[in-house]
């Protein structure tokens, strides 16, 4: 047999991709809420300005932010959670957190969603 086979333990194993899970939802999960709702929170402040302006942009950008903002909010609750109870979020280890790469994410996604909400509002 080789050496590898003799020092498999199934539960070290199983107890390591528990803890990767639970960073990747609570810490990861976090931040990538956090960041969206950011975004989200960006296009709400726009739409407000726009409805005050009386363009057409407004209602679909504070419908946008709505969406977004329960998605994020949803999101987050584990990290809040996991905030809340210990005082702090699960550390990622060597794994390195990019806030460039949530923010382009989100602003790729809230263009989509806000061109599906002004083809719904505006058309249908």
């Amino acid at each position: 047999m080789p050496p590898a086979a003799e020092t498999f333990n199934l539960a070290e194993t199983m107890q390591a991709v528990s803890q990767a899970f639970g960073v990747l939802v609570c810490h990861i999960g976090f931040d990538f809420g956090l960041h969206g709702l950011i975004i989200g929170l960006i296009f709400g402040l726009l739409g407000l300005y726009f409805l005050r302006r009386g363009h057409r942009f407004g209602r679909p950008m504070l419908a946008l932010c709505r969406k977004m903002s329960l998605i994020c909010l949803i999101l987050m609750v584990p990290g809040g959670i996991a905030l809340a109870s210990s005082g702090h979020l699960p550390s990622t280890g060597n794994v390195c957190i990019s806030s460039l790469g949530f923010l382009v994410f989100w602003s790729l996604i809230s263009l989509h969603l806000l061109m599906e909400e002004m083809n719904y509002q505006w058309f249908a």
